[in-house]
């Protein structure tokens, strides 16, 4: 028995030992059919933003399969249009061989994603180079609508705003610019957003630039007018607490000055119990605590003291109203010069003037104490007043006023003409928009059958009122020939007129 099982044995040796000393496969390894499992390690996670162009290897429900090199991509459906492209289904676009331009995206353990929607945001970042805020380059006109042009500077778009073409008030920028013309314009501001490859929303990028920054920037004339200037005082008084009357008030600076009540007494002749009753008071008002003033009953003395000082001194000004707002304020011993006496009063502006005497205290403007008033301890006490939250400081004006000759810009003035006027004959520079311009002026009305004209003299221009006219006062016959300084057709139909009315004119 033994020896069969030793036979059978021997039998079957070398099938098992020629079964494990067989090979090992290796053509599932080797087959070309099957690719890689992973993302491909051609393209480093450095090339997101680069743009690149492959060919379609296949179309997907909702994304599209591209080949670049050796690395398949897949765009997703809400990628595949550029930002101004609508379409339902973007994907019914695409087939099986078509090149494709698109920039790489992201790249994560599924492979690298995607885009032609960021074609237009990469294509912005890489025109940009080192071009930073404040370069100036040569562009060329390519469009312009009503808000701005548009230039190129290489493969860079540039966005010229309307109010930065020209120095000057245009309607659209044909009036100034000619398409396929080139201008040297300086880089503004520069908008990139981060996040710009992942987020849809952050590929708003833009480049704004200057026209008129590269023009030198026109010097306004200077020309003279008078204003009516109104005489303003700075007054003040101190905020008592409506309980504390001037009994009170005696009490404190007699706690001030370290007497006790009974003495306090003794002084006014009032009885003991009345004065505890009054220092009660100041306690309950937070001014003492017993018999000692507190911080707050030092403040209100102070302010009462100061007040008193200031209003005594007459601290005043002169208020030119009309007058640009630098030249608004003079000191009170400003010297009137000589006003004509066949003009009727100099302008002067309603509006600007309440405005003006309705400031308080720190609404007061930054300059007011150093122009209006001419002594040094009174600008400090002005000073110390507004810093003392028991002192109201405020402005009174007074009926008297002086005629001032200010020396302003004819660009303010033609500011102020060009909001309520159209001119008349050959229009003057007409500042941007952002001039703020006068409010008032003294102008000569002319009526005739056609239209009413009026006549600016310091500038010497003539306009016409836009739809709506203007708030115009009159005031006196105007006794000079202003009609000779005016086109001769205009002359020759206002002679026929008569004589211009002196206006006070609200612009």
């Amino acid at each position: 028995m033994l020896d069969f099982l030793s036979r059978l044995l021997n039998a079957f040796e070398p099938s098992l030992s020629g079964r494990n000393s067989q090979p090992e496969r290796t053509h599932r390894a080797a087959s070309p059919s099957r690719p890689p499992k992973g993302p491909s390690t051609s393209l480093g996670a450095e090339n997101c933003g680069r743009i690149v162009a492959g060919s379609v290897v296949k179309i997907l429900p909702k994304s599209v399969l591209i080949q670049y090199q050796d690395t398949t991509v897949l765009i997703p459906q809400h990628e595949l249009l550029s930002p101004n492209a609508k379409f339902e289904n973007p994907v019914s676009l695409f087939s099986v061989g078509d090149n494709v331009e698109f920039v790489l995206t992201s790249r994560d353990q599924r492979g690298w994603r995607g885009s032609v929607h960021a074609l237009t945001e990469a294509r912005l970042r890489n025109a940009l180079g080192n071009l930073q805020p404040g370069t100036a380059v040569r562009a060329r006109v390519e469009r312009f609508d009503d808000r701005g042009a548009w230039l190129l500077a290489g493969a860079l778009v540039l966005r010229v705003p309307l109010a930065e073409i020209s120095w000057s008030w245009i309607d659209h920028p044909s009036e100034v610019l000619d398409l396929a013309q080139e201008y040297i314009v300086q880089i503004s501001t520069i908008l990139l957003e981060e996040n710009w490859l992942t987020e849809k929303r952050a590929r708003n990028g833009r480049v704004t630039a200057s026209i008129k920054a590269c023009l030198p920037q026109p010097e306004s004339p200077r020309i003279t007018l008078y204003f009516k200037a109104t005489e303003f005082q700075v007054r003040t008084f101190a905020r008592v607490p409506r309980r504390c009357d001037a009994v009170a008030l005696f009490a404190l600076e007699a706690l001030n000055q370290h007497l006790s009540v009974s003495e306090i007494a003794e002084l006014t002749g009032l009885p003991l119990v009345s004065i505890q009753e009054i220092v009660a008071l100041l306690g309950e008002e937070g001014l003492a605590a017993g018999e000692t003033i507190t911080q707050s009953g030092e403040r209100l003395l102070a302010g009462v003291a100061t007040s008193k000082l200031l209003n005594d001194s007459g601290v005043a000004g002169l208020f030119a109203s009309a007058a640009p707002a630098e030249q608004q304020v003079h000191p009170i011993d400003a010297v009137a010069q000589t006003y004509p006496r066949h003009l009727p009063t100099p302008v002067f502006s309603h509006k600007q003037q309440s405005r003006f005497m309705r400031l308080r205290g720190d609404e007061l403007p930054d300059g007011l104490l150093l122009r209006a008033q001419i002594g040094e301890v009174q600008r400090e006490q002005l000073t110390a007043m507004l810093r003392n939250p028991h002192v109201h400081l405020f402005l009174s004006h007074t009926p008297n006023w002086r005629a001032l000759k200010l020396e302003v810009s004819q660009h303010w003035v033609l500011a102020g003409l060009w909001k309520s006027f159209h001119a008349v004959g050959r229009p003057p520079f007409r500042p941007p928009p952002k001039e703020r311009g006068c409010d008032a002026l003294l102008m000569v009305r002319y009526r005739d059958s056609a239209q009413q004209l009026y006549w600016e003299p310091a500038t010497g221009t003539l306009w016409a009122p836009r739809e709506g006219g203007v708030k115009a006062q009159e005031a006196s016959v105007c006794a000079e020939d202003f009609i000779q300084h005016m086109p001769d057709d205009i002359a020759q139909r206002l002679a026929k007129a008569g004589p211009g009315t002196w206006c006070w004119v609200q612009l």
